[in-house]
């Protein structure tokens, strides 16, 4: 059903930074031993928290990515201007039908929030890659 990786059992979120656009080489989260699709879903908690500035580590982020090893799973892109969130993955399909997932220390849920300052709907950009756009 898709494309699913299956290199690596170790999964990890890491971000580029606002101010400079550089790559920050230290992962945020570390998820070792689990499958791609609860990966998934606890990247789509870490896109809304992401996007609702909920964690203190997304301050100066300009995105945060998923890796399954050395291979990008997901990508999550944040507009300053606009506020719009961008996801891209190569299971992206996936991604969409997935319920959203806590890692360890991480709290609320927080799907219900995120779409009451989003439009439910999304567009999409390409094959792979959607967006989410402010109320």
């Amino acid at each position: 059903m898709g494309n699913y990786l299956t290199i690596d059992s170790n999964w990890h979120v890491y971000r580029r930074a606002l101010s400079t656009d550089e790559w920050v080489n230290v992962p945020l989260q570390t998820w070792p031993g689990i499958e791609a699709d609860e990966a998934l879903s606890r990247f789509k908690h870490e896109a809304f928290s992401f996007a609702l500035c909920k964690h203190t580590e997304y301050a100066d982020t300009k995105a945060i990515y998923l890796y399954n090893g050395k291979t990008r799973a997901a990508k999550a892109l944040l507009d300053p201007e606009s506020g719009q969130l961008q996801i891209w993955s190569i299971s992206i399909r996936q991604w969409l039908n997935l319920e959203e997932k806590l890692a360890p220390q991480r709290y609320p849920l927080l799907q219900t929030e995120y779409f009451s300052k989003y439009v439910q709907k999304h567009a999409w950009i390409d094959t792979q890659t959607i967006v989410y756009v402010k109320k």
